[in-house]
C-alpha cells in the first residue's frame, strides 16, 4: 500500500504528505492505535479531528515510527521522544506530518477557486506584501503567504496570533522562488526565517525549520 503524495527526508528532518483512507474511522482501528492516556483527549474531539488524530497515528506506525504524540495546554502537539519536534497540518483529503531534530512549523492548504481566501486577505496580508502579489495568480500567492504565516505561528507555539502584526513575508516570485524569507516580528526584536514551499496536486505545502 502506498498512499503518500510526497516524501522528503534527510538526516535531521522527515516530511510526509498522505491521503485519507476511509477505514481510519473504524472502531477496530481506534482500539488498535489509541493508548489509554490518549483516550480521554480523543473522545473530546470533533468527528473531523478524530479522523485526523487516527490518520496521523496510523501513518506513524505504518512507516515504523513508534513515537507517542501528546498535546500541551494550547493543544500544540509534541513528541514523547528525546530530541525530536513535530508539526502537523490538515486540509481536506490530505495530512502533512513533519518530524525534525529542530523546531519546525508546517502547513498544507488546498488551492480553492471559490474566492474564500481572497475575501479574507485583509486579515492576513500586509500592505507591504500586497504590492508584490501578481493579480493573475492572486489565489496562489495568498495560499502560500497564509501557509508561511501559519507555519511561523506554529513554530512560535501560538504565542503571537496576529498575522498582520507579528508575521511578515518578503517579496517572492511564484514558480521561481521555492525559498522565501519571512519574519517573526516582536516588540523588542525580529527574527528571520526561510520558508520552503511546493505544490502537490491541488495543495500547497509550506514548511519552516528553525536551525
Amino acid at each position: 500500500m502506498n498512499f503518500y503524495s510526497y516524501k522528503f527526508h534527510n538526516l535531521h528532518t522527515k516530511i510526509i504528505v498522505f491521503r485519507w483512507a476511509h477505514f481510519l474511522e473504524t472502531t477496530f482501528l481506534e482500539k488498535r492505535i489509541i493508548s489509554d492516556k490518549e483516550k480521554m483527549f480523543f473522545l473530546s474531539l470533533s468527528k473531523k479531528r478524530k479522523r485526523e488524530f487516527l490518520g496521523i497515528r496510523y501513518v506513524l506506525r505504518y512507516i515504523g515510527m513508534k513515537i507517542n504524540i501528546f498535546y500541551n495546554e494550547k493543544r500544540k502537539p509534541f513528541l514523547f521522544f528525546e530530541g525530536k519536534y513535530i508539526s502537523l497540518s490538515h486540509s481536506f483529503e490530505k495530512i502533512a506530518i513533519a518530524i525534525s531534530s529542530y523546531q519546525i512549523g508546517i502547513d498544507i492548504e488546498k488551492l480553492r477557486k471559490d474566492n474564500k481566501i481572497v475575501k479574507i486577505k485583509k486579515k492576513f496580508i500586509r500592505e507591504d506584501e500586497s504590492i508584490f502579489i501578481n493579480p493573475n495568480y492572486e489565489e496562489d500567492y495568498l495560499h502560500i503567504i497564509w501557509g508561511i504565516k501559519e507555519s511561523l505561528y506554529k513554530l512560535e507555539g501560538g504565542l503571537f496570533y496576529s498575522f498582520l502584526d507579528h508575521y511578515k513575508v518578503s517579496p517572492f516570485c511564484l514558480k521561481k522562488d521555492d525559498r522565501i524569507s519571512c519574519w517573526i516580528l516582536k516588540n523588542t526584536y525580529s527574527k528571520k526565517f526561510s520558508a520552503f514551499y511546493r505544490k502537490i496536486e491541488e495543495h500547497y505545502l509550506v514548511y519552516i525549520i528553525d536551525k
